[in-house]
């Protein structure tokens, strides 16, 4: 095979780009003829090794399966078994194999990945076909299988929520919510117009931590554990109550902060729990003096030094004075707006390091300000709400369930759970483009049908 290569190379019969394709499908093909000598193979053990008091042997049947290294065509045994008085594929239980289905649980998890990441059910098609040199699943067949594991996992949540209780320690939660719209798909036969969700969003965590050994500024979340959902509010803080009622201990002991804009969903937080705080999220407070004070540049400055300073009296005076001395309509209207916002939450505009020292609590050093569910909510609404995508309730669902997953760094083994699948070996060797194909030396396999080329 490589001589013949070189050869045409050296004929200049093939370039790179050939090469390439020509090495990619050879390995396809050689993996393809790998996977039914192994399974045939290992179908003639279970015949042989089987109880025969208990199988009877009948017949041989196709099977068709579309799997990572492509389409695997092979004939299992099929037995009668006499103590169950039922017919059974011997190899197919023996893998995990479920009836009638033709898409094999490592394609399955490649493609339900790509699908949350990507940015479309019909993306993640594309990719494989690119990858495989032909369509091996519908768009459709992808968004069933999303939907599949995105119920599987709330279930497990659910579970979880119900039979556990959390024996992880820390000092302090934050919990940095937000929400972000999405549009439905419209529904003539249930009345359904096309109107938008409001999903709500929290990842909550147990601090920070330097990002890249600490050799830069930049800092990450230390163990994040992510909610998105279509509940309303009630329902939403209940579940994250039990989310992290399963992971640590004595809850009600330490300080929750909760942090978001001034949505009153968000406010509620606080109240499960008995050490809840407010926290108005200082990023939104400081994108509104900036636009209400963007003509008057020394107010501007007084006004983040009194933010920064935690000074509500003297942001107030500022942004008073400046409202008292405006002359544009469209700014006095947006400085009134803030000059009411101060006056009504300036307690929880301080910052809850400021406030939990107050309280007589010790505040750790390397607790920081608080603002990561802005960036955080970018993450959902670049799947679920650009683009001009339009979804179901359960698609919404599904999708926002994969993507908590996708960001813990969880969702591959929760999709290898719900498929009933180990971790298959190739999915760590293809997991966004060809990747790299190991060469074997495997003689004997093709038998006479013929070279790979």
């Amino acid at each position: 095979m490589i001589s013949a290569l070189v050869e045409k190379i050296m004929e200049e019969k093939l370039d790179f780009k050939q090469l390439e394709k020509v090495l990619w499908d050879s390995a396809l093909t050689l993996f393809q003829h790998l996977m039914v000598e192994v399974l045939e193979q290992f179908d003639k053990r279970l015949m042989k090794e089987r109880d025969k008091g208990r199988y009877e042997n009948k017949e041989r049947n196709p099977r068709s399966i579309q799997s990572l290294v492509g389409s695997i065509d092979l004939e299992r045994r099929y037995y009668w078994d006499r103590e169950e008085h039922r017919w059974v594929y011997l190899l197919d239980e023996a893998l995990k194999l479920e009836p009638e289905k033709t898409i094999g649980p490592g394609l399955l998890q490649l493609a339900v990945t790509w699908a949350t990441k990507g940015p479309s059910y019909r993306d993640a098609r594309d990719r494989l076909t690119d990858l495989f040199g032909a369509q091996v699943l519908s768009h459709e067949a992808i968004r069933q299988a999303l939907l599949e594991v995105g119920a599987s996992c709330e279930r497990d949540l659910q579970n979880d929520i119900i039979q556990k209780e959390g024996q992880r320690e820390v000092e302090a939660l934050f919990i940095e919510v937000d929400g972000f719209g999405a549009r439905m798909q419209k529904n003539k036969k249930q009345g359904r117009h096309n109107r938008r969700y409001e999903a709500k969003m929290a990842v909550i965590h147990e601090g920070w931590s330097p990002r890249h050994n600490g050799k830069k500024t930049d800092y990450m979340l230390v163990n994040p554990t992510y909610i998105s959902d279509l509940k309303t509010a009630e329902d939403f803080w209940e579940q994250t109550r039990g989310i992290i009622h399963a992971k640590y201990r004595n809850v009600d002991d330490i300080p929750v902060i909760i942090n978001g804009d001034g949505a009153e969903w968000i406010r509620q937080g606080a109240a499960s729990f008995a050490m809840g705080m407010y926290q108005y999220d200082r990023f939104h407070i400081a994108r509104k003096i900036r636009t209400a004070l963007r003509l008057d540049p020394a107010a501007l400055r007084k006004a983040r030094k009194a933010l920064r300073n935690n000074d509500m009296g003297s942001l107030l005076y500022v942004v008073t004075g400046a409202w008292a001395a405006c002359t544009d309509e469209v700014l006095k209207e947006k400085l009134e707006e803030l000059k009411d916002l101060i006056l009504k939450d300036k307690d929880y505009i301080v910052d809850y390091r400021v406030r939990l020292k107050e309280e007589g609590f010790e505040v750790c050093s390397k607790w920081r300000g608080l603002g990561a569910a802005e960036s955080n909510v970018n993450k959902f609404k670049n799947r679920t709400a650009k683009r001009g995508r339009a979804w179901s309730p359960d698609g919404l669902t599904a999708i926002l369930t994969t993507l908590t997953h996708l960001f813990e760094g969880t969702l591959r083994q929760n999709i290898s759970r719900t498929l009933n699948d180990a971790e298959e070996w190739a999915l760590d060797k293809i997991t966004a483009g060809v990747g790299h194909v190991t060469y074997f030396k495997y003689t004997g396999v093709l038998g006479q049908s013929g070279s790979l080329l």
